[in-house]
């Protein structure tokens, strides 16, 4: 199994494909296998696509300590020079679009665009409030099991996916589930990784991103994240980062990549416009 040996911890990666780089970041507690249902064979078809557990999840290491977001772009940075990658497009869902968001920041050099998928807005709530996670996570996992807790985020049509393409395209919605479910390890470490969504005020972030940025949310992906929605967090980024392109998805849910298509052609359509070498 490929890992990066960065010290303290070694991280779990996989590529695929030729082409320009294109990291994916995964979505809180989320382990990379999630990216190959769907993303990593549409992609790879014309870019080389890296993937990876977070520190935490998978196959990568399992450290005592907490997660935050600036750690997690430390251990991107840390991968893509283990890897020899001087540039790369730079993708991340929900959580992984703080990450993407924190690489950029520190190292636009590394970063040649910048896509931040259906993502929270961190620290704060929309209206500028403090965010907390919610209390009632463990009553949930305790009374629901930690399998089915996780499983149920994926296997729905009220928050997750359109009805007709969880109704018509059962066996992604099994695939991303089982994938999901693959690379949790406890309790404690799945908790750890949610209040790690904290660490970071993606919107106050906003603008100091230098480089060209997609802001990219399903149209329907009104989920509660106590204070904020993907789709209001989008339209807030798309306000406040320089010079970024918003795309709303028709008919999608929190599923960006995975429910539908429509979220992948949106991006590789982006990634064609913004060449790595003319973003130079």
């Amino acid at each position: 199994m490929p890992k990066a040996n960065l010290g303290e911890v070694e991280i779990y990666y996989e590529e695929q494909g030729n082409g320009e780089p294109i990291l994916l970041a995964p979505a809180s507690w989320w382990p990379s296998d999630t990216w190959n249902v769907t993303v990593v064979p549409f992609l790879s078809k014309r870019f080389q696509t890296i993937v990876f557990d977070c520190r935490g999840t998978g196959r990568s290491s399992k450290p005592k300590d907490g997660f935050t977001v600036a750690q997690f772009a430390q251990d991107c940075i840390g991968l893509l020079a283990h890897l020899g990658i001087a540039r790369c497009h730079a993708v991340g869902f929900a959580l992984g679009g703080q990450i993407v968001q924190a690489m950029a920041i520190a190292r636009p050099d590394l970063v040649a665009t910048l896509t931040i998928a259906a993502s929270g807005s961190g620290a704060k709530t929309l209206s500028g409030g403090l965010r907390n996670v919610s209390p009632d996570t463990e009553n949930e996992i305790r009374d629901m099991g930690f399998e089915r807790y996780i499983r149920a985020y994926v296997e729905n049509d009220t928050m997750a996916f359109n009805p007709k393409f969880y109704r018509d395209h059962s066996d992604v919605v099994m695939a991303l589930a089982n994938a999901v479910w693959s690379g949790q390890s406890t309790v404690e470490v799945f908790r750890r990784h949610e209040d790690a969504r904290l660490t970071w005020d993606t919107l106050e972030k906003a603008v100091e991103v230098k480089v060209p940025s997609l802001i990219l949310c399903g149209a329907d992906d009104y989920v509660s994240r106590r204070g904020s929605t993907p789709v209001g967090t989008a339209r807030r980024l798309a306000e406040l980062t320089p010079g970024c392109e918003l795309f709303l998805i028709p008919n999608v849910k929190h599923m960006t990549f995975w429910d539908g298509t429509g979220g992948l052609s949106a991006l590789q359509d982006f990634l064609a416009r913004h060449p790595i070498g003319a973003s130079q």
